[in-house]
Protein backbone atom coordinates (compact mmCIF):
# COMPACT_ATOMS: atom_id res chain seq x y z
CA UNK A 1 0.00 0.00 0.00
CA UNK A 2 2.54 2.42 0.78
CA UNK A 3 4.87 1.24 -2.17
CA UNK A 4 1.72 2.57 -3.92
CA UNK A 5 0.98 5.72 -2.76
CA UNK A 6 4.55 6.39 -3.00
CA UNK A 7 4.16 5.68 -7.07
CA UNK A 8 0.95 7.75 -7.57
CA UNK A 9 2.60 10.14 -5.70
CA UNK A 10 5.51 10.50 -7.52
CA UNK A 11 3.48 10.79 -10.96
CA UNK A 12 1.60 13.91 -9.67
CA UNK A 13 4.87 15.87 -8.88
CA UNK A 14 6.83 14.81 -11.60
CA UNK A 15 3.02 15.68 -13.70
CA UNK A 16 3.32 19.03 -11.44
CA UNK A 17 6.48 20.04 -12.53
CA UNK A 18 6.32 18.98 -16.01
CA UNK A 19 3.21 20.86 -17.06
CA UNK A 20 3.42 24.60 -18.12
CA UNK A 21 2.79 27.08 -15.65
CA UNK A 22 -0.21 28.89 -16.64
CA UNK A 23 -0.71 32.27 -14.77
CA UNK A 24 -4.46 33.93 -14.10
CA UNK A 25 -2.06 36.91 -13.82
CA UNK A 26 -2.88 38.74 -10.51
CA UNK A 27 -4.63 41.81 -11.63
CA UNK A 28 -4.95 43.71 -8.07
CA UNK A 29 -1.39 44.53 -7.74
CA UNK A 30 -1.32 48.71 -7.89
CA UNK A 31 -4.95 48.58 -7.25
CA UNK A 32 -6.31 52.39 -6.85
CA UNK A 33 -7.47 53.12 -3.78
CA UNK A 34 -10.98 52.69 -2.84
CA UNK A 35 -11.44 49.79 -5.43
CA UNK A 36 -12.15 46.11 -4.41
CA UNK A 37 -11.15 44.45 -7.36
CA UNK A 38 -9.93 44.50 -10.98
CA UNK A 39 -10.90 42.38 -13.88
CA UNK A 40 -8.50 41.74 -16.63
CA UNK A 41 -4.91 43.48 -16.83
CA UNK A 42 -5.62 45.02 -20.32
CA UNK A 43 -5.20 44.72 -23.42
CA UNK A 44 -1.86 43.45 -24.79
CA UNK A 45 0.53 45.50 -26.26
CA UNK A 46 4.94 44.54 -26.67
CA UNK A 47 6.64 43.08 -24.48
CA UNK A 48 10.29 43.51 -23.99
CA UNK A 49 13.28 42.02 -21.39
CA UNK A 50 14.70 44.74 -19.02
CA UNK A 51 18.18 45.47 -20.28
CA UNK A 52 19.75 43.11 -17.71
CA UNK A 53 16.85 40.00 -18.33
CA UNK A 54 15.65 40.63 -14.37
CA UNK A 55 12.60 41.38 -15.64
CA UNK A 56 9.54 40.53 -18.37
CA UNK A 57 7.78 43.76 -19.08
CA UNK A 58 4.47 43.47 -21.17
CA UNK A 59 2.92 46.72 -21.90
CA UNK A 60 -1.12 47.27 -22.06
CA UNK A 61 -3.78 49.44 -22.13
CA UNK A 62 -3.35 50.27 -18.24
CA UNK A 63 0.46 50.29 -18.03
CA UNK A 64 3.62 48.06 -18.08
CA UNK A 65 3.56 44.84 -15.96
CA UNK A 66 6.61 43.45 -14.61
CA UNK A 67 7.17 39.91 -14.49
CA UNK A 68 9.73 37.02 -13.12
CA UNK A 69 10.99 35.80 -16.79
CA UNK A 70 11.10 32.55 -15.05
CA UNK A 71 8.27 31.96 -13.62
CA UNK A 72 5.92 34.46 -14.86
CA UNK A 73 4.96 35.53 -11.86
CA UNK A 74 3.23 39.07 -11.62
CA UNK A 75 5.85 41.58 -9.52
CA UNK A 76 4.97 45.08 -10.41
CA UNK A 77 2.40 47.12 -12.12
CA UNK A 78 4.08 50.70 -13.88
CA UNK A 79 1.09 52.87 -14.55
CA UNK A 80 0.44 55.10 -17.23
CA UNK A 81 -3.29 56.26 -15.77
CA UNK A 82 -3.78 58.21 -18.98
CA UNK A 83 -2.93 55.20 -21.47
CA UNK A 84 -6.50 53.34 -22.60
CA UNK A 85 -5.09 51.34 -25.10
CA UNK A 86 -1.85 49.07 -25.75
CA UNK A 87 1.14 50.99 -26.78
CA UNK A 88 4.65 50.57 -27.88
CA UNK A 89 7.23 51.42 -25.44
CA UNK A 90 11.36 50.68 -25.37
CA UNK A 91 13.82 50.51 -22.28
CA UNK A 92 16.89 53.16 -22.18
CA UNK A 93 19.88 51.04 -22.67
CA UNK A 94 20.48 51.37 -18.43
CA UNK A 95 17.38 50.28 -17.61
CA UNK A 96 16.52 53.49 -15.65
CA UNK A 97 13.81 55.36 -18.20
CA UNK A 98 11.17 53.97 -20.77
CA UNK A 99 9.86 55.88 -23.69
CA UNK A 100 6.69 54.88 -24.58
CA UNK A 101 3.37 56.81 -26.70
CA UNK A 102 1.09 58.62 -25.34
CA UNK A 103 -2.21 57.27 -26.67
CA UNK A 104 -4.14 60.01 -24.44
CA UNK A 105 -3.78 63.16 -22.54
CA UNK A 106 -0.65 63.49 -19.76
CA UNK A 107 -2.00 64.39 -16.28
CA UNK A 108 0.70 66.91 -17.00
CA UNK A 109 -0.61 70.31 -18.55
CA UNK A 110 3.22 70.73 -20.20
CA UNK A 111 2.83 69.35 -23.56
CA UNK A 112 1.59 66.02 -23.97
CA UNK A 113 -1.23 65.15 -26.41
CA UNK A 114 -2.43 61.74 -28.42
CA UNK A 115 0.50 61.76 -30.40
CA UNK A 116 3.23 62.50 -27.96
CA UNK A 117 6.25 60.12 -27.22
CA UNK A 118 6.94 60.49 -22.79
CA UNK A 119 10.15 59.55 -21.35
CA UNK A 120 9.65 58.58 -17.86
CA UNK A 121 11.20 57.13 -15.10
CA UNK A 122 10.85 53.56 -14.31
CA UNK A 123 11.57 54.08 -10.69
CA UNK A 124 8.77 56.60 -10.30
CA UNK A 125 6.68 57.08 -12.97
CA UNK A 126 7.57 60.99 -13.42
CA UNK A 127 8.25 62.18 -16.69
CA UNK A 128 11.26 63.24 -17.99
CA UNK A 129 10.63 64.79 -21.13
CA UNK A 130 7.38 64.72 -23.94
CA UNK A 131 8.61 64.53 -27.74
CA UNK A 132 5.92 65.92 -29.73
CA UNK A 133 6.20 66.48 -33.98
CA UNK A 134 4.20 62.92 -35.09
CA UNK A 135 0.73 63.74 -35.95
CA UNK A 136 -1.28 60.30 -35.67
CA UNK A 137 -0.30 57.97 -33.25
CA UNK A 138 3.44 56.44 -32.83
CA UNK A 139 3.92 52.80 -34.19
CA UNK A 140 7.34 51.89 -32.74
CA UNK A 141 10.27 53.44 -30.39
CA UNK A 142 13.64 52.56 -30.29
CA UNK A 143 16.50 53.74 -28.34
CA UNK A 144 20.53 54.02 -29.90
CA UNK A 145 22.52 51.92 -27.71
CA UNK A 146 24.72 54.59 -26.30
CA UNK A 147 21.37 56.28 -24.83
CA UNK A 148 21.93 59.41 -26.45
CA UNK A 149 19.16 59.20 -29.68
CA UNK A 150 15.45 57.76 -29.42
CA UNK A 151 13.56 56.72 -33.26
CA UNK A 152 9.66 56.54 -33.27
CA UNK A 153 7.96 55.76 -36.65
CA UNK A 154 4.62 57.41 -36.88
CA UNK A 155 1.76 54.91 -37.77
CA UNK A 156 0.42 55.16 -41.27
CA UNK A 157 -0.44 58.42 -42.62
CA UNK A 158 2.11 60.52 -40.17
CA UNK A 159 4.44 58.64 -43.32
CA UNK A 160 7.57 59.81 -40.96
CA UNK A 161 10.85 58.78 -38.93
CA UNK A 162 11.99 61.44 -36.07
CA UNK A 163 15.14 61.23 -34.21
CA UNK A 164 15.61 62.78 -30.69
CA UNK A 165 18.48 63.68 -28.73
CA UNK A 166 17.69 62.01 -25.36
CA UNK A 167 19.54 64.85 -22.91
CA UNK A 168 18.01 67.61 -24.67
CA UNK A 169 14.31 66.72 -26.35
CA UNK A 170 15.38 68.03 -29.40
CA UNK A 171 14.05 67.16 -32.84
CA UNK A 172 17.58 65.84 -34.56
CA UNK A 173 16.18 65.20 -37.55
CA UNK A 174 13.00 64.21 -39.24
CA UNK A 175 12.62 61.47 -42.05
CA UNK A 176 9.55 61.44 -44.72
CA UNK A 177 8.52 58.60 -46.75
CA UNK A 178 5.83 56.51 -47.65
CA UNK A 179 5.52 53.76 -44.64
CA UNK A 180 3.25 50.65 -44.49
CA UNK A 181 0.23 50.42 -41.67
CA UNK A 182 2.53 48.40 -39.58
CA UNK A 183 5.70 50.41 -39.41
CA UNK A 184 8.87 50.05 -37.16
CA UNK A 185 12.44 51.05 -36.67
CA UNK A 186 15.14 49.26 -35.15
CA UNK A 187 18.81 50.35 -34.39
CA UNK A 188 21.97 48.13 -35.63
CA UNK A 189 23.91 46.98 -32.12
CA UNK A 190 26.31 49.37 -33.03
CA UNK A 191 24.09 52.36 -32.98
CA UNK A 192 25.63 53.39 -36.41
CA UNK A 193 22.29 52.43 -38.34
CA UNK A 194 18.32 52.49 -38.20
CA UNK A 195 16.31 50.48 -40.28
CA UNK A 196 12.52 51.22 -40.93
CA UNK A 197 9.87 50.16 -43.98
CA UNK A 198 8.66 51.58 -46.71
CA UNK A 199 5.15 51.05 -48.37
CA UNK A 200 6.50 49.41 -51.64
CA UNK A 201 8.16 45.97 -49.94
CA UNK A 202 11.26 47.71 -49.29
CA UNK A 203 13.54 48.37 -45.94
CA UNK A 204 15.38 51.68 -45.53
CA UNK A 205 18.49 51.64 -43.46
CA UNK A 206 19.99 55.34 -42.96
CA UNK A 207 22.78 57.00 -40.19
CA UNK A 208 21.95 56.40 -36.86
CA UNK A 209 23.28 59.87 -35.70
CA UNK A 210 22.00 61.80 -38.71
CA UNK A 211 18.85 60.02 -40.18
CA UNK A 212 20.68 60.55 -44.05
CA UNK A 213 19.92 57.72 -46.03
CA UNK A 214 22.10 55.00 -46.46
CA UNK A 215 20.58 51.57 -48.58
CA UNK A 216 17.16 50.58 -49.52
CA UNK A 217 16.68 46.79 -49.12
CA UNK A 218 13.87 45.06 -51.83
CA UNK A 219 13.80 41.42 -52.62
CA UNK A 220 10.03 41.21 -51.13
CA UNK A 221 6.90 40.62 -53.07
CA UNK A 222 4.97 41.64 -49.77
CA UNK A 223 4.58 44.20 -46.56
CA UNK A 224 7.85 43.81 -44.99
CA UNK A 225 6.42 43.19 -40.94
CA UNK A 226 9.39 42.76 -38.76
CA UNK A 227 13.67 43.39 -38.96
CA UNK A 228 16.26 42.18 -36.47
CA UNK A 229 20.07 42.79 -37.19
CA UNK A 230 22.44 39.91 -35.64
CA UNK A 231 24.66 41.24 -32.83
CA UNK A 232 27.47 41.89 -34.78
CA UNK A 233 25.73 44.08 -36.94
CA UNK A 234 27.01 42.77 -39.98
CA UNK A 235 23.63 41.66 -41.17
CA UNK A 236 20.37 42.29 -41.00
CA UNK A 237 17.20 40.32 -41.14
CA UNK A 238 13.71 41.38 -42.43
CA UNK A 239 10.64 39.32 -42.63
CA UNK A 240 7.36 39.69 -44.58
CA UNK A 241 4.07 38.24 -45.17
CA UNK A 242 5.12 37.07 -47.89
CA UNK A 243 6.33 34.14 -45.43
CA UNK A 244 10.12 34.20 -46.24
CA UNK A 245 13.29 35.88 -44.06
CA UNK A 246 15.42 37.74 -46.44
CA UNK A 247 19.34 37.91 -44.89
CA UNK A 248 21.48 41.22 -46.16
CA UNK A 249 24.22 42.56 -45.56
CA UNK A 250 23.61 45.08 -43.07
CA UNK A 251 26.62 47.47 -44.78
CA UNK A 252 26.15 47.06 -48.09
CA UNK A 253 22.55 45.71 -48.53
CA UNK A 254 23.74 42.49 -50.56
CA UNK A 255 21.15 39.56 -50.19
CA UNK A 256 22.56 36.50 -48.67
CA UNK A 257 20.31 33.84 -47.96
CA UNK A 258 16.69 33.20 -47.92
CA UNK A 259 14.68 31.02 -45.36
CA UNK A 260 11.49 30.38 -46.79
CA UNK A 261 8.64 29.83 -43.62
CA UNK A 262 6.18 26.81 -44.10
CA UNK A 263 3.79 29.54 -42.82
CA UNK A 264 1.04 32.16 -44.16
CA UNK A 265 3.81 35.09 -43.41
CA UNK A 266 6.55 35.97 -40.91
CA UNK A 267 5.08 39.01 -38.31
CA UNK A 268 7.77 39.27 -36.03
CA UNK A 269 11.31 38.43 -35.42
CA UNK A 270 14.84 38.66 -33.30
CA UNK A 271 18.26 37.23 -33.00
CA UNK A 272 19.66 34.58 -30.37
CA UNK A 273 21.64 36.84 -28.12
CA UNK A 274 25.13 34.75 -29.37
CA UNK A 275 24.16 35.31 -33.42
CA UNK A 276 23.53 31.67 -34.14
CA UNK A 277 19.94 31.52 -34.18
CA UNK A 278 16.38 33.75 -35.89
CA UNK A 279 12.99 33.56 -34.15
CA UNK A 280 10.11 33.91 -36.11
CA UNK A 281 6.62 34.32 -34.87
CA UNK A 282 3.60 33.51 -37.77
CA UNK A 283 0.52 34.65 -38.44
CA UNK A 284 -1.01 30.94 -37.31
CA UNK A 285 1.03 31.29 -33.92
CA UNK A 286 3.25 28.75 -34.47
CA UNK A 287 7.05 30.48 -33.28
CA UNK A 288 10.39 28.92 -35.52
CA UNK A 289 13.37 28.73 -34.96
CA UNK A 290 16.07 28.92 -37.66
CA UNK A 291 19.75 28.01 -37.58
CA UNK A 292 21.89 30.52 -38.84
CA UNK A 293 24.83 28.92 -40.09
CA UNK A 294 23.20 26.29 -41.68
CA UNK A 295 19.98 28.30 -42.64
CA UNK A 296 18.06 25.55 -41.78
CA UNK A 297 14.92 25.14 -39.60
CA UNK A 298 15.68 23.90 -36.03
CA UNK A 299 12.36 23.72 -34.57
CA UNK A 300 8.87 25.08 -34.00
CA UNK A 301 6.82 25.71 -30.78
CA UNK A 302 3.24 25.75 -30.66
CA UNK A 303 0.55 26.65 -28.48
CA UNK A 304 -0.20 30.28 -29.49
CA UNK A 305 -3.75 30.16 -31.28
CA UNK A 306 -3.48 33.36 -33.06
CA UNK A 307 -1.09 35.68 -35.06
CA UNK A 308 2.22 36.01 -33.01
CA UNK A 309 3.14 39.65 -32.59
CA UNK A 310 6.27 39.58 -30.73
CA UNK A 311 9.31 37.44 -30.06
CA UNK A 312 12.03 38.51 -28.26
CA UNK A 313 15.51 36.33 -26.07
CA UNK A 314 16.11 37.07 -23.07
CA UNK A 315 19.63 39.11 -22.63
CA UNK A 316 21.41 35.82 -21.50
CA UNK A 317 19.81 34.05 -24.30
CA UNK A 318 18.12 31.13 -22.00
CA UNK A 319 14.56 32.19 -23.05
CA UNK A 320 12.30 33.16 -25.49
CA UNK A 321 9.01 35.46 -24.56
CA UNK A 322 6.41 35.49 -27.20
CA UNK A 323 3.25 37.60 -27.44
CA UNK A 324 0.19 36.98 -29.41
CA UNK A 325 -2.95 38.30 -30.38
CA UNK A 326 -4.56 35.58 -28.75
CA UNK A 327 -4.31 37.74 -25.96
CA UNK A 328 -1.36 35.33 -24.05
CA UNK A 329 2.28 35.75 -23.46
CA UNK A 330 4.53 32.98 -23.23
CA UNK A 331 7.97 32.04 -22.11
CA UNK A 332 9.87 28.93 -23.69
CA UNK A 333 12.88 27.33 -22.84
CA UNK A 334 15.22 28.70 -25.66
CA UNK A 335 16.87 25.36 -25.89
CA UNK A 336 14.40 22.90 -25.21
CA UNK A 337 11.22 24.47 -26.63
CA UNK A 338 9.42 23.24 -23.27
CA UNK A 339 7.19 26.00 -22.04
CA UNK A 340 8.16 27.60 -18.73
CA UNK A 341 4.70 29.91 -18.41
CA UNK A 342 1.66 30.94 -19.71
CA UNK A 343 0.24 34.83 -18.79
CA UNK A 344 -3.07 34.83 -19.44
CA UNK A 345 -5.85 37.36 -18.55
CA UNK A 346 -4.43 40.22 -21.63
CA UNK A 347 -7.68 40.22 -23.17
CA UNK A 348 -10.17 43.19 -23.82
CA UNK A 349 -13.26 43.30 -21.69
CA UNK A 350 -16.21 44.41 -23.84
CA UNK A 351 -18.89 43.82 -21.99
CA UNK A 352 -20.04 42.88 -18.04
CA UNK A 353 -23.11 41.94 -16.08
CA UNK A 354 -23.83 41.12 -12.58
CA UNK A 355 -25.57 37.98 -11.81
CA UNK A 356 -28.86 38.44 -10.07
CA UNK A 357 -27.30 37.38 -6.88
CA UNK A 358 -24.88 39.98 -6.73
CA UNK A 359 -21.85 37.51 -6.00
CA UNK A 360 -20.66 37.18 -9.70
CA UNK A 361 -19.92 39.42 -12.74
CA UNK A 362 -19.82 37.52 -16.07
CA UNK A 363 -17.67 39.32 -18.91
CA UNK A 364 -17.38 39.09 -22.53
CA UNK A 365 -14.36 39.61 -24.84
CA UNK A 366 -13.33 39.97 -27.99
CA UNK A 367 -12.09 36.63 -28.42
CA UNK A 368 -15.50 34.88 -27.70
CA UNK A 369 -15.08 34.43 -24.29
CA UNK A 370 -17.19 34.65 -21.52
CA UNK A 371 -15.68 34.35 -18.20
CA UNK A 372 -17.29 34.25 -14.86
CA UNK A 373 -15.46 35.99 -11.68
CA UNK A 374 -15.63 36.61 -7.98
CA UNK A 375 -17.44 40.25 -7.20
CA UNK A 376 -15.66 40.50 -4.20
CA UNK A 377 -12.04 38.97 -4.67
CA UNK A 378 -12.10 39.10 -8.45
CA UNK A 379 -10.88 35.91 -9.16
CA UNK A 380 -11.89 33.52 -12.06
CA UNK A 381 -14.75 31.28 -11.22
CA UNK A 382 -15.45 29.98 -14.61
CA UNK A 383 -14.53 30.33 -18.57
CA UNK A 384 -16.54 28.78 -21.47
CA UNK A 385 -16.85 29.78 -25.22
CA UNK A 386 -19.69 32.40 -25.80
CA UNK A 387 -19.59 32.46 -29.83
CA UNK A 388 -17.34 33.02 -32.77
CA UNK A 389 -16.59 36.50 -33.07
CA UNK A 390 -16.71 39.38 -30.88
CA UNK A 391 -18.80 39.44 -27.89
CA UNK A 392 -20.71 42.84 -28.10
CA UNK A 393 -23.53 42.34 -25.19
CA UNK A 394 -23.70 40.02 -22.28
CA UNK A 395 -26.74 39.96 -19.78
CA UNK A 396 -28.34 37.24 -16.94
CA UNK A 397 -31.84 36.04 -16.98
CA UNK A 398 -33.61 37.55 -13.93
CA UNK A 399 -33.31 33.54 -12.41
CA UNK A 400 -29.79 33.61 -12.97
CA UNK A 401 -30.33 30.31 -14.56
CA UNK A 402 -29.12 31.71 -18.08
CA UNK A 403 -26.73 34.10 -19.61
CA UNK A 404 -27.81 35.52 -23.37
CA UNK A 405 -24.60 36.64 -25.56
CA UNK A 406 -25.01 38.64 -28.28
CA UNK A 407 -21.67 38.47 -30.83
CA UNK A 408 -20.25 39.72 -34.20
CA UNK A 409 -21.08 36.38 -35.95
CA UNK A 410 -23.87 36.20 -38.29
CA UNK A 411 -25.67 38.94 -36.12
CA UNK A 412 -27.29 36.51 -33.51
CA UNK A 413 -28.04 36.17 -29.59
CA UNK A 414 -26.74 32.77 -27.80
CA UNK A 415 -28.72 31.51 -24.98
CA UNK A 416 -26.50 29.59 -22.41
CA UNK A 417 -26.41 27.84 -19.52
CA UNK A 418 -24.88 30.39 -16.68
CA UNK A 419 -23.20 27.20 -14.43
CA UNK A 420 -22.18 24.63 -17.81
CA UNK A 421 -22.46 26.97 -21.05
CA UNK A 422 -24.39 24.39 -22.65
CA UNK A 423 -26.31 26.08 -25.56
CA UNK A 424 -29.81 26.34 -25.18
CA UNK A 425 -31.78 28.77 -27.89
CA UNK A 426 -30.14 31.00 -30.55
CA UNK A 427 -32.16 33.77 -31.62
CA UNK A 428 -31.34 35.01 -34.75
CA UNK A 429 -33.05 37.28 -37.86
CA UNK A 430 -32.67 35.15 -40.64
CA UNK A 431 -35.49 34.00 -42.68
CA UNK A 432 -36.47 33.95 -46.19
CA UNK A 433 -36.73 38.02 -46.23
CA UNK A 434 -33.35 38.39 -44.17
CA UNK A 435 -31.86 36.32 -46.72
CA UNK A 436 -32.85 38.49 -49.34
CA UNK A 437 -31.81 41.41 -47.24
CA UNK A 438 -28.30 39.84 -47.12
CA UNK A 439 -27.96 39.34 -51.32
CA UNK A 440 -28.86 43.00 -51.34
CA UNK A 441 -26.29 43.63 -48.42
CA UNK A 442 -29.34 45.82 -47.02
CA UNK A 443 -29.78 42.97 -44.21
CA UNK A 444 -30.00 43.67 -40.43
CA UNK A 445 -26.48 44.68 -39.51
CA UNK A 446 -26.15 43.80 -35.98
CA UNK A 447 -28.20 43.15 -32.62
CA UNK A 448 -26.72 44.98 -29.98
CA UNK A 449 -28.39 45.77 -26.72
CA UNK A 450 -30.25 43.70 -25.08
CA UNK A 451 -32.67 43.56 -21.60
CA UNK A 452 -34.83 40.37 -20.05
CA UNK A 453 -37.86 41.18 -19.02
CA UNK A 454 -38.65 41.14 -15.14
CA UNK A 455 -40.58 37.65 -15.56
CA UNK A 456 -37.60 36.49 -17.86
CA UNK A 457 -40.06 35.49 -20.49
CA UNK A 458 -39.17 37.60 -23.18
CA UNK A 459 -36.13 38.89 -24.60
CA UNK A 460 -35.76 42.95 -26.35
CA UNK A 461 -32.94 43.33 -28.52
CA UNK A 462 -32.02 46.47 -30.46
CA UNK A 463 -30.12 47.05 -33.53
CA UNK A 464 -29.67 48.76 -36.73
CA UNK A 465 -29.25 47.99 -40.97
CA UNK A 466 -26.16 48.06 -42.21
CA UNK A 467 -26.84 50.22 -45.45
CA UNK A 468 -29.74 52.18 -44.40
CA UNK A 469 -29.51 54.16 -41.09
CA UNK A 470 -32.30 52.73 -39.40
CA UNK A 471 -32.64 51.35 -35.50
CA UNK A 472 -34.46 48.09 -35.15
CA UNK A 473 -36.40 46.75 -31.72
CA UNK A 474 -37.49 43.25 -31.73
CA UNK A 475 -39.29 40.81 -29.27
CA UNK A 476 -38.21 37.28 -28.80
CA UNK A 477 -39.50 34.70 -26.76
CA UNK A 478 -37.28 33.42 -24.31
CA UNK A 479 -37.81 29.83 -24.07
CA UNK A 480 -38.18 29.08 -27.80
CA UNK A 481 -35.54 31.79 -29.63
CA UNK A 482 -38.87 32.56 -31.86
CA UNK A 483 -39.08 36.54 -32.92
CA UNK A 484 -42.75 37.92 -31.27
CA UNK A 485 -42.81 41.23 -32.46
CA UNK A 486 -41.18 44.02 -34.26
CA UNK A 487 -41.84 47.08 -32.04
CA UNK A 488 -39.83 49.76 -33.97
CA UNK A 489 -38.18 50.13 -37.37
CA UNK A 490 -37.03 53.45 -37.80
CA UNK A 491 -34.47 56.47 -38.15
CA UNK A 492 -30.73 55.78 -35.98
CA UNK A 493 -29.44 53.21 -34.53
CA UNK A 494 -30.39 51.87 -31.05
CA UNK A 495 -27.71 51.86 -28.53
CA UNK A 496 -29.66 51.06 -25.19
CA UNK A 497 -32.83 48.99 -24.61
CA UNK A 498 -34.75 47.66 -21.56
CA UNK A 499 -37.72 47.02 -19.72
CA UNK A 500 -39.45 49.30 -17.09
CA UNK A 501 -39.74 47.45 -14.01
CA UNK A 502 -43.26 46.34 -13.95
CA UNK A 503 -42.45 44.47 -17.51
CA UNK A 504 -44.95 47.14 -19.46
CA UNK A 505 -43.07 49.66 -21.68
CA UNK A 506 -39.74 49.26 -23.37
CA UNK A 507 -37.34 51.86 -23.06
CA UNK A 508 -34.68 52.59 -25.73
CA UNK A 509 -32.15 55.37 -26.67
CA UNK A 510 -30.54 55.64 -29.67
CA UNK A 511 -29.11 57.82 -32.67
CA UNK A 512 -32.64 60.26 -32.83
CA UNK A 513 -32.96 63.70 -31.56
CA UNK A 514 -35.50 62.64 -28.69
CA UNK A 515 -32.61 61.23 -26.45
CA UNK A 516 -35.81 58.42 -25.26
CA UNK A 517 -38.47 56.78 -26.84
CA UNK A 518 -41.12 54.41 -25.11
CA UNK A 519 -42.89 52.04 -26.42
CA UNK A 520 -45.82 49.72 -25.19
CA UNK A 521 -44.15 46.17 -24.70
CA UNK A 522 -47.59 44.15 -25.39
CA UNK A 523 -48.78 45.99 -28.23
CA UNK A 524 -45.96 48.14 -29.72
CA UNK A 525 -47.65 51.23 -29.08
CA UNK A 526 -45.46 54.40 -29.12
CA UNK A 527 -46.11 56.17 -25.50
CA UNK A 528 -44.32 59.50 -24.35
CA UNK A 529 -42.05 59.15 -22.14
CA UNK A 530 -41.88 60.03 -18.09
CA UNK A 531 -39.40 61.15 -16.21
CA UNK A 532 -38.76 57.63 -14.88
CA UNK A 533 -38.01 56.30 -18.00
CA UNK A 534 -34.98 58.24 -18.49
CA UNK A 535 -31.75 56.13 -18.13
CA UNK A 536 -29.67 56.54 -15.16
CA UNK A 537 -26.24 55.77 -15.49
CA UNK A 538 -24.63 53.69 -18.92
CA UNK A 539 -24.14 50.44 -20.13
CA UNK A 540 -20.66 50.80 -18.30
CA UNK A 541 -21.33 51.70 -15.09
CA UNK A 542 -23.20 48.53 -13.30
CA UNK A 543 -24.98 48.77 -9.67
CA UNK A 544 -25.18 45.27 -8.28
CA UNK A 545 -28.84 44.06 -7.62
CA UNK A 546 -28.29 43.94 -4.00
CA UNK A 547 -26.55 47.80 -3.83
CA UNK A 548 -23.87 46.91 -2.39
CA UNK A 549 -21.30 47.40 -5.38
CA UNK A 550 -20.58 49.37 -8.53
CA UNK A 551 -18.79 47.76 -11.68
CA UNK A 552 -17.16 49.64 -14.11
CA UNK A 553 -16.42 48.82 -17.51
CA UNK A 554 -13.38 50.75 -18.23
CA UNK A 555 -12.89 51.89 -21.68
CA UNK A 556 -9.23 50.79 -21.06
CA UNK A 557 -10.91 47.16 -21.25
CA UNK A 558 -10.53 46.35 -17.89
CA UNK A 559 -13.49 46.28 -15.28
CA UNK A 560 -13.19 47.97 -11.69
CA UNK A 561 -15.19 46.99 -8.88
CA UNK A 562 -16.14 48.86 -5.75
CA UNK A 563 -18.47 49.28 -2.45
CA UNK A 564 -21.37 51.51 -3.43
CA UNK A 565 -20.59 53.93 -1.05
CA UNK A 566 -17.10 54.71 -2.22
CA UNK A 567 -16.47 56.83 -4.76
CA UNK A 568 -15.12 55.48 -8.20
CA UNK A 569 -12.27 56.86 -9.12
CA UNK A 570 -10.43 57.07 -12.94
CA UNK A 571 -7.27 54.97 -12.96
Amino acid sequence: MKTSFSFIFTIIIALVCCSPLTAQDNPQIGLPEGLIARIGKGTLGEVHFSPDGSKLAISTSIGIWLHDPETGKTLELLKRSHITRPYTFAYAPDGKTIASTSWGKPKRTRGGGMFAVEVWDVATGEDKAILMGHTTRVNSIAYSPDGETIAASGWHRDNTIRLWDTQTGQNIFTSRMQMPWDTFVIFSPDGTTYAAPAADNTVHLADGKTGKHKITLTGHSEQVSCAAYSPDSKTIATGSYDGTIRLSDATTGTHKTTLTSDKESVTSIGYSPNGNTIVCGTGNGDVQLWDTRTTKLKSTFTGHTKRTKSVIYSPDGKTIATASSDGTVRLWDATTGKSKAILTGYKRINTAAYSPDSQTIVTGNQAGKVHFWDVSTGELKNTFTGDRGIIFNITYAPDGKTIAVVSSYNDRVLLRDAKTGKHKVTLEHFGLIDTIFLILQNREYDIGPIAYSPDGKTIVTGGDYYTVEKGTVYLWDARTGIRKRVIFKGPGAVRTVVFSKDGKRIIATGDWKNKVRVWDAETGRKLTPTPADIPRGSKRLLHSPDGTTTAQVHQNGTVLIMERKATLQKE
